[in-house]
C-alpha cells in the first residue's frame, strides 16, 4: 500500500508540474468591480516568466488616457510589477482614435498559476484606474450576495402601486456596501429631487470596519434619491430605509460591455423600508424594455411643428408607448411603475414643448449658443391641456415614476393658462405651485404668517406644515453658524469699479477669484478638491482665495458652507452679478479670474482644470 500511494502521488505531482509548464490563458475574465470604465481586460495569459493582460480601452475621441509606469498587479497580499508594454508608452499621454476605442499589452511579472484572482493597480494615486478581482477561475456569473435579509430579497409584481407619503420628518438612509474596496471611495454622495423640483446633495463619510454610510435629513413629502452610477430608490419622509448596494455593479457593467456578450441580468440594490417592494422591483436586474418618448435625444420632434401640431404629436407617441406596456408580459406592478412613468413625461413633453422644441432645433443645427431661436411657435395653452382628457395630471401618484423630477419641474412653473382651460383648480398642482413659491422663503428664515395665508387650511395642510418646519431648522442653522460665517461687505463703489474694489486691497499677491453658488455641483466639487491644498502644497501667504456667488445661493446653505472654504466671501445681488458675468464674458461656472501681482487680471477658464489650476497658483505665487 505504501508503495503503490507514493507512485499514485508521484504520477499526481508530475502531471500538476506538466500542467504548469504551458501557458494558462483566460479569455474574458469576470472582473468585481472597479473605479472607472475606461478599461477592460480581454484576455490574461500567465506563464513561467510574465503575466500578459490584453487591455480594452474606451474613452473620448481626441482625449487622453495615461498609464503610470508604477502601474502592478496585487494578488494573495503580494504586488507584481510591470515590466513591458505593447502599443502605449507608460507615463506618456496616450491620445485616443477617432472610434474612441484601442487596444494594448501590458507584462507584469508572472503571478503564480494557483492564482484565483488579482488587482489592476496602475498606481496608488487615488484618481488612477483600479480593477478589483480579476478573475482567473473561469467563473462566468455574478451569485447573489449573502446575508441580505429576506424584505430585501423578496418581489411581488402583483402588489399596489404604493401611495406617496405627505408628512414631514427625519429620514435616514443607511447604504450597506457589499464588497467594496477602499479605492473605490471614502466618501459616498446621494442626491435628493424633492417637491420643488430642485435637487439637493448629501455625502457620508463610509465606515472603514463596516463599509457603511448613514445619511440624515429632513424630508418634506415624497422624494427620490439617486445613488451616482448604483441606482434611484423612493423615500418616504421619517423613515429608515436600508439599501444594500452590490458594488460589482461596477465589473458587471464593464463585462456586459463587451462586443458579443449577452447582457447579464444584474440587481445592484436590495431595499429595506416603506417602499421595498416597488424599490426592489425595478431595482431588480431584470432585462426588460424601458418605454421612454426620450424627449432630449434631439430626434424627438420637429422643431417647425407649430403648438396645434406637436400637441398631436406627443399625444399619439403617448398612446402608442402606453399601449406597448399594457401589452408586455411584465409583472402588473412594474406595468403600473412604467405607466404613471410615461404619463409624468408626457406632462412634462407638453408643457416644455416650446424648450424641447428649441433643443431639437439646436441639436439638428449644432447650434448651442445663447441666441434666442426665432420662428418657434409658442404652445397654446388650449393645446397643452390636451394632455388632460388621457389620464388625471393632477394624480399624486405622479410623484412615483422614475420620471417625477421632470413632472415636478413642468408642472410647478408652467404658465396657468392650461390649468383654466382644464379646469385645474384645486389638487396637487395647485398646492406644489404655491407651495413652491415660499420654499425659498421658509429655507431663508424669512417665512411670515401672511406668507402662510395664501394657503388652503384645508387642501394645503401638509405645505403649511412643511413650510413652518423648513422655517424653525433655517433659524436654527442660522443660529449656529452666526460667529462662523463671515461674508465682506460690498464695496460702495460704481458697478464699473466693484472688481477692482474688491481685489485693490490684495495688490502685490496672486489672487484667485472664483465665480461659484451652492448650488453649482461642478464648483462645489472644485472647491472640494482644492480646499486641502490650502495648508499643503498652496499654503502661501501671498496667494489670496476670493469666493464670489449671488443671491440664488440661499442663505441658509450659503452660510452654513462658507466657513469651511477659507478665503474671502462676497455675495452679490442681481445686478452686481450681471455686470461682472458681461465684463468677464462668464459662459458658465465655476469661472476663474486670476490677478497677478502687479494687478492686472483677465478670465482663466483653463483654470476648470484642477492639475492646471493647482500648477499655475503655485508658480505664480512662489515667483519673485
Amino acid at each position: 500500500m505504501k508503495n503503490s500511494t507514493f507512485v499514485a502521488s508521484a504520477l499526481s505531482a508530475l502531471m500538476l508540474a506538466a500542467c504548469q509548464t504551458g501557458p494558462k490563458v483566460v479569455e474574458k475574465p469576470l472582473i468585481e468591480s472597479a473605479n472607472s470604465m475606461t478599461l477592460d481586460i480581454a484576455k490574461v495569459e500567465l506563464t513561467d516568466t510574465a503575466t500578459v493582460l490584453h487591455v480594452d480601452a474606451y474613452f473620448r475621441p481626441h482625449y487622453w488616457i495615461r498609464i503610470d509606469s508604477k502601474t502592478y498587479l496585487r494578488a494573495e497580499g503580494k504586488n507584481y510589477a510591470l515590466t513591458n508594454a505593447q502599443g502605449i508608452t507608460p507615463d506618456s499621454l496616450f491620445w485616443m482614435p477617432e472610434s474612441g476605442e484601442a487596444s494594448f499589452v501590458l507584462s507584469f511579472q508572472p503571478l503564480p498559476k494557483r492564482t484565483k484572482s488579482f488587482d489592476f493597480i496602475e498606481s496608488d494615486c487615488a484618481d488612477c484606474f483600479k480593477l478589483f478581482g480579476i478573475d482567473l477561475t473561469g467563473k462566468q456569473t455574478y451569485d447573489t450576495p449573502e446575508d441580505i435579509p429576506a424584505e430585501a430579497l423578496e418581489i411581488d409584481g402583483n402588489a399596489p402601486m404604493p401611495e406617496p407619503v405627505f408628512k414631514s420628518g427625519e429620514t435616514t438612509v443607511e447604504v450597506r456596501l457589499l464588497h467594496h474596496r477602499k479605492e473605490l471611495g471614502k466618501v459616498l454622495n446621494m442626491y435628493v429631487n424633492d417637491l420643488t423640483g430642485t435637487q439637493e446633495e448629501y455625502a457620508a463619510l463610509i465606515d472603514s470596519t463596516t463599509d457603511v454610510a448613514v445619511f440624515k435629513f429632513k424630508q418634506y413629502g415624497p422624494a427620490m434619491a439617486l445613488l451616482p452610477m448604483i441606482g434611484n430608490i423612493q423615500i418616504a419622509p421619517g423613515e429608515h430605509a436600508t439599501v444594500y448596494v452590490d458594488q460589482r455593479a461596477s465589473g458587471q457593467r464593464i463585462v456586459s460591455r463587451r462586443k458579443g456578450e449577452a447582457a447579464q441580468p444584474f440587481r445592484a440594490l436590495y431595499v429595506q423600508g416603506t417602499y421595498a417592494n416597488l424599490n426592489n422591483l425595478v431595482n431588480s436586474g431584470t432585462d426588460c424594455h424601458v418605454w421612454s418618448m426620450n424627449l432630449y435625444d434631439g430626434k424627438f420632434a420637429d422643431y417647425k411643428m407649430t403648438s396645434k401640431a406637436y400637441a398631436a404629436h406627443v399625444i399619439g407617441t403617448y398612446k402608442a408607448l402606453s399601449d406597448s406596456i399594457a401589452a408586455d408580459s411584465l409583472p402588473p406592478l412594474m406595468k403600473e411603475w412604467m405607466q404613471v412613468s410615461l404619463q409624468e413625461e408626457a406632462v412634462a413633453a407638453m408643457l416644455g414643448g416650446n424648450y424641447i422644441r428649441e433643443h431639437n432645433y439646436r441639436y439638428t443645427h449644432d447650434e448651442w449658443n445663447r441666441n434666442p431661436v426665432k420662428g418657434i411657435e409658442p404652445m397654446k395653452p388650449e393645446d397643452q391641456a390636451e394632455i388632460c382628457k388621457l389620464f388625471d395630471v393632477n394624480n399624486p401618484r405622479l410623484l412615483m415614476g422614475s420620471r417625477a423630477f421632470s413632472y415636478i419641474d413642468n408642472v410647478v412653473y408652467s404658465d396657468k393658462g392650461w390649468m383654466k382651460i382644464a379646469g385645474i383648480r384645486t389638487g396637487l398642482i395647485p398646492s406644489l405651485q404655491k407651495y413652491a413659491l415660499l420654499v425659498g422663503k421658509a429655507q431663508n428664515g424669512v417665512l411670515t404668517p401672511a406668507d402662510l395665508k395664501e394657503l388652503d387650511q384645508e387642501d394645503d395642510a401638509f405645505y403649511a406644515e412643511a413650510l413652518e418646519a423648513m422655517q424653525q431648522s433655517a433659524v436654527a442653522r442660522l443660529e449656529a453658524v452666526k460667529d462662523k460665517a463671515h461674508i465682506e461687505p460690498i464695496p460702495d463703489v460704481p458697478l464699473k469699479d466693484l472688481f477692482d474694489a474688491i481685489v485693490s486691497p490684495y495688490k502685490g499677491k496672486v489672487v484667485l477669484v472664483d465665480f461659484w453658488n451652492t448650488w453649482c455641483g461642478p464648483c462645489r466639487a472644485a472647491i472640494k478638491a482644492t480646499e486641502p491644498l490650502k495648508d499643503t502644497e498652496l499654503k502661501n501667504d501671498n496667494l489670496v482665495w476670493i469666493y464670489i456667488a449671488n443671491e440664488t445661493s440661499p442663505i441658509v446653505k450659503y452660510k452654513t458652507m462658507i466657513p469651511d472654504i477659507k478665503g474671502k466671501h462676497f455675495r452679490l445681488n442681481d445686478k452686481q452679478w450681471e455686470y461682472l458675468a458681461k465684463k468677464f464674458k462668464i459662459d458658465g461656472i465655476p469661472s476663474y479670474v486670476l490677478v497677478d501681482k502687479d494687478g492686472s487680471y483677465r478670465l482663466r477658464n483653463d483654470l476648470r482644470d484642477h492639475d492646471l489650476l493647482c500648477k499655475t497658483l503655485a508658480e505664480k505665487s512662489q515667483s519673485e
